[in-house]
């Protein structure tokens, strides 16, 4: 069962305003990258927007999700849920739900790519595989992978189940807060084919966050959903 989380409605209402504001400022720096450099090859352009867009959300939600925890008093130690008993079953777990996770998730790709193709409907990838499909430097797929594996999984566990989740679930039902991050969560990879996949993996992570009461548990399986994908690309780019 999820301990009671002590957050503060206004300075979750800031935490986001915060990370919006920013998201636009990453878009206007990547309008304004693009006149700057217009002889940039297709591969650098896309890369360098992504390297804006990992800055401007992941990079900022870092810097804000810090002073978030400050002014409640809480360490990342305690936020992230160290200190949880059975701390070592708990992460087993979480890697073998990611793990588990990985064809539930592709299954389900397949599903929804078949069924636009019934409406006519063209099925196209997520933004972050067409960057990675153009990109072909060692360094910059390194770099790529870092952020998939170790920091999109702690920034965006930290703020769809570590903090919006509990505080939507204290002011109206869990049912509710469940859903609701669920659906953001789907919603911020920007893609209708991954949009149901990913809506129900959110939905898991979360009701393994519910069970472990230890963030690291949800964030264990997000590394490893995101690097079995991610090593499958790599063997299969097609």
């Amino acid at each position: 069962m999820l301990s009671e989380k002590p957050w503060k409605f206004e300075l979750v209402l800031v935490l986001v305003a915060g990370l919006l504001i920013s998201l636009l400022a990453g878009t206007l720096l990547g309008t304004a990258f693009d006149h700057a450099f217009p002889k940039q090859s297709a591969a650098n352009q896309k890369f360098y927007h992504f390297l804006i867009s990992f800055i401007s959300f992941q990079g900022v939600a870092l810097v804000l999700g810090h002073y978030f925890l400050k002014e409640h008093h809480t360490s990342w130690r305690e936020f992230l849920g160290l200190t949880t008993p059975r701390l070592k079953a708990f992460l087993a777990l979480g890697a073998l739900v990611g793990v588990l996770s990985v064809p539930m998730a592709l299954s389900l790709m397949k599903l929804v790519a078949w069924l636009m193709s019934l409406i006519q409907m063209e099925a196209v990838e997520q933004p972050t595989i067409k960057v990675l499909k153009v990109t072909v430097g060692t360094a910059q797929r390194v770099c790529f992978g870092i952020t998939a594996i170790l920091v999109a999984p702690v920034v965006e566990e930290s703020l769809f189940r570590g903090i919006l989740y509990p505080m939507i679930k204290q002011r109206s039902s869990p049912l509710i807060a469940l859903s609701t991050t669920s659906l953001l969560f789907a919603a911020i990879h920007g893609n209708v084919m991954s949009f149901l996949p990913l809506t129900l993996f959110a939905v898991v992570l979360t009701l393994l966050y519910e069970k472990t009461d230890t963030l690291l548990a949800p964030i264990v399986s997000h590394s490893i959903f995101n690097a079995v994908n991610f090593g499958i690309f790599i063997l299969y780019p097609n």
